[in-house]
C-alpha cells in the first residue's frame, strides 16, 4: 500500500512511473470509499488523480504555489500533503475542509470556494514574486467550465500582456458541474481534435531549453517554429488558437491520465518564465462507472442518512424540487416565462423546465453578471426571465443588479437558492448576505416564503403580478408546511401574517423560521405563556402595519437566517424602537457544519430561543 507510506509531496520523489500509477489507483479507491461515507465531491476529484499526483512530483510547493479554481477538485492535493487520516471528518464541523484553506495548511494559498478567480489571484502573486526578485513557480488548476466566466479573460489579459510567468494547467472534462455549454466549450473541443502541431512545438521547445542558445540561434529556431506553426495551421485549415494569439505559450491538448506524458511535460514548462497553458483532457469520475456514466449526480453526494434503531426518516421535498416544478406547470400558461441559470441547472431544479422548453430556457455558464444582464434584454423585449442562482454566486452579479436591474426597473424575477446557512462547503457558500445587498437596492421587492406552498404563491406572484424586479429567498431545506399555518388563507398583499395572537411579546419570523417560532410559541402555550408569531413574508418592502402590530408588543423578537449588519432586525429596530431583540448570524463567516449545528451556532434553535424568553416576562394566558 503507497498511498500509507506517503504524508508530504517529498515522498512521492522516490516512487518509479508503475508505483504511481498503483498510488493513483489506490487514491481512487480510497476517494470512492471516503467520500461516500462522508459526502463530498467525488467526480472532479477521480478525475484530476494523476494530475495531482504530477503536479506534486515535479515542482516544490509550498515553495513554488499552487492555487486551485474553486478548490472543489483539491482532495488529491490533500491527501498527498498530509491530510489523509482527516477524510473521515469531510465537510463535518471541526473537521477537514472541502476547499482549500490556509489556516488548513501550508500547502493551500488562499481559500477557494468560487469559480474563476484563480488567475486574477495568480497575477497578482507573480508580479509581486517579480517585485521580490522570487523565481518560485505560481502554478494554476483551473477546470474549463471556468472559461465561460468574463474575470477568466480579465486575468489573461494582464497575464499576456505582462508576460507573468504563470503556468495555468487547463483541466479540460467537458464539465463544471453541468455539462459546459457554449462557444467556449465548443472551442476547447476544436483544440482537442487538432494537436499535431503542438507535438512538433513540444519537440522545438525541448531542443531549445536543453541546448540553451543565445543570440542568433535564438531567434532563428524561433523564427522556424514560428513558419512551421503557419504550415501546419495552412495544412489543418485552422488559424492560430486564442492563447497563442495572446502570446500565452500553448501545449496539448494532453491526456491528463498519463502520467509519463504529464510528467515529461510539467518537466518542460518548469523554469520557463513565460505564461505558459498547458491543456489537460480528463474524465470527470474516472474509473468508477456511476460518476463517469452520470458526472452531474456524482460532483457532490452526500453522506447517507443515519437511522436510530426502528425510526423512519421521511424527508420530503426541498425547496429547489417546488421551485423547479412550479415553474414547468406556469411555463405551459405563461408563454413570456424564460428561465436562466449559471452552470447551475439541476442544482436550482430546473432540469424539466430545460427539457421542456429549452427555448425559454438558459443556462449561461459560469457568468452571473451575465446572467443578471441577459435577463434585462429579455425583460425590455416582453419577456418574464427567472434567474434562478445560488445567493453565494448572485453576489457576483450586485454591480449588474444595481445599474441594470435597478435603475431600469425591469420586471426580472431571482430565485435564490441556497439562501441563508448552508450546509457542507463552508465559508464560501453561506447565502447569508442576500438580505442586506438585495434591500438596499432602490424599488426591488425581496419575498421569503416560509413553506414550500408559499414559495409556489410568491413565484406564481412575482411572474404575474409584479411589475418590477423581485427576489424570492428560500433555504437548501425540506420545504415544510407548519400545522396552524395554511398560507393560501392569507393573499400577497405585502402584509405580513399575524399567526399566533396574544400576549405582551412577539416573534418575528423570516422565511422557513417560521416553524422554529411557532414551535417555541406552541411549547410556551403548555406552560400557560402567551407569544404572539408574525410571519414577515415581505422583507422589503415592509407594509407599515407591520410596525403598528410590533409597536403593541413590549418585546419584540426577530429570527432570521441572514447577517445581522443590514438585516431585517436592524430595520425594524431603527423603525420601532429598543424593544426589538435580533437573533441573526453574527459578524463573522460561517465554516463548516450541518445546518442544524449552523443554525445552533447562530442561536437560531428552540433551545436557545425558549431560553431567552423565559428570562423575560411573558404575560399569563
Amino acid at each position: 500500500m503507497w498511498l500509507e507510506k506517503i504524508s508530504s509531496p517529498e515522498d512521492l520523489r522516490d516512487l518509479s512511473l508503475p508505483e504511481l500509477y498503483d498510488l493513483a489507483q489506490e487514491i481512487r479507491d480510497f476517494l470512492i470509499e471516503s467520500v461516500s461515507r462522508t459526502g463530498g465531491h467525488l467526480a472532479s476529484n477521480l478525475g484530476v488523480v494523476e494530475l495531482t499526483i504530477a503536479l506534486h512530483r515535479v515542482f516544490r510547493f509550498p515553495q513554488d504555489t499552487l492555487i486551485w479554481d474553486v478548490g472543489h477538485q483539491s482532495y488529491v492535493h490533500k491527501i498527498l500533503t498530509g491530510r489523509r487520516e482527516r477524510f473521515s471528518h469531510l465537510r463535518q464541523k471541526g473537521g477537514l475542509k472541502g476547499f482549500p484553506d490556509p489556516k488548513e495548511s501550508v500547502y493551500d494559498v488562499v481559500h477557494t470556494g468560487h469559480s474563476s478567480t484563480s488567475l486574477s489571484i495568480a497575477a497578482g502573486i507573480a508580479r509581486a514574486k517579480r517585485l521580490q526578485g522570487d523565481t518560485s513557480e505560481t502554478v494554476v488548476v483551473i477546470g474549463d467550465g471556468a472559461f465561460t466566466a468574463g474575470l477568466v479573460y480579465e486575468a489573461l489579459n494582464q497575464i499576456a500582456y505582462e508576460s507573468l510567468p504563470v503556468i495555468i494547467l487547463l483541466n479540460d472534462n467537458g464539465m463544471s458541474i453541468s455539462e459546459n455549454v457554449g462557444g467556449i466549450a465548443s472551442y476547447f473541443e476544436k483544440l482537442f481534435q487538432s494537436s499535431a502541431y503542438f507535438r512538433a512545438k513540444k519537440l522545438l521547445e525541448d531542443v531549445k531549453r536543453r541546448w540553451r542558445w543565445t543570440g542568433f540561434f535564438v531567434g532563428l529556431l524561433y523564427h522556424t517554429k514560428e513558419w512551421i506553426k503557419r504550415q501546419v495551421w495552412k495544412l489543418l485549415g485552422r488559424k492560430r488558437n486564442f492563447f497563442e494569439d495572446l502570446n500565452i505559450c500553448y501545449y496539448g491538448p494532453l491526456d491528463g491520465h498519463n502520467l509519463k506524458t504529464l510528467l515529461k511535460t510539467l518537466e518542460g514548462v518548469r523554469g520557463l518564465e513565460k505564461p505558459i497553458l498547458v491543456h489537460v483532457r480528463t474524465i470527470k469520475g474516472k474509473d468508477h462507472q456511476p460518476s463517469e456514466e452520470n458526472p452531474e449526480r456524482y460532483h457532490g453526494v452526500s453522506a447517507p442518512k443515519v437511522c436510530a434503531p426502528g425510526e423512519i426518516v421521511t424527508e420530503g421535498r426541498s425547496f429547489s424540487d417546488i421551485f423547479g416544478d412550479t415553474m414547468v406547470s406556469l411555463a405551459g400558461c405563461e408563454p413570456r416565462l424564460f428561465a436562466i441559470t449559471a452552470a447551475m441547472e439541476s442544482g436550482t431544479g430546473l432540469t424539466q423546465f430545460a427539457s421542456l422548453y429549452p427555448e425559454r430556457f438558459a443556462d449561461v455558464g459560469i457568468a452571473e453578471q451575465h446572467a443578471v444582464t441577459f435577463a434585462l434584454g429579455l425583460a425590455l423585449r416582453g419577456f418574464v426571465p427567472v434567474v434562478a442562482i445560488y445567493s453565494t454566486f448572485l453576489q457576483r452579479g450586485f454591480d449588474q443588479l444595481v445599474h441594470d436591474i435597478g435603475i431600469s426597473g425591469a420586471h426580472v424575477v431571482f430565485a435564490l437558492d441556497r439562501a441563508g446557512l448552508v450546509p457542507g462547503d463552508g465559508e464560501t457558500h453561506q447565502g447569508i448576505f442576500d438580505i442586506a445587498y438585495l434591500s438596499m437596492i432602490p424599488g426591488i421587492m425581496v419575498l421569503a416564503p416560509a413553506t414550500g406552498r408559499e414559495l409556489q404563491m410568491m413565484l406564481e406572484y412575482a411572474i404575474k403580478e409584479v411589475k418590477g424586479p423581485v427576489a424570492i429567498r428560500y433555504p437548501k431545506a425540506i420545504a415544510h408546511e407548519w400545522e396552524g399555518y395554511d398560507p393560501t388563507r392569507y393573499p400577497l398583499d405585502g402584509r405580513p401574517v399575524l399567526c399566533r395572537e396574544g400576549g405582551d411579546s412577539i416573534l418575528v419570523a423570516v422565511g422557513p423560521l417560521l416553524g422554529l417560532a411557532l414551535e417555541v410559541a406552541t411549547i410556551l402555550e403548555k406552560e400557560q405563556k402567551a407569544l404572539a408569531v408574525l410571519n414577515l413574508r415581505y422583507i422589503k418592502p415592509i407594509h407599515t402595519i407591520t410596525y403598528d402590530i410590533l409597536l403593541r408588543y413590549k418585546r419584540v423578537y426577530v429570527l432570521e437566517e441572514g447577517i445581522l449588519r443590514g438585516g431585517v432586525g436592524e430595520h425594524l429596530k431603527a423603525m420601532i424602537g429598543q424593544q426589538v431583540d435580533i437573533y441573526a448570524v453574527r459578524d463573522h463567516f460561517p465554516e463548516v457544519g450541518t445546518r442544524e449545528e449552523l443554525l445552533e451556532e447562530e442561536g437560531l434553535t428552540k433551545e436557545k430561543i425558549l431560553t431567552i424568553i423565559r428570562q423575560g416576562e411573558l404575560k399569563k394566558l
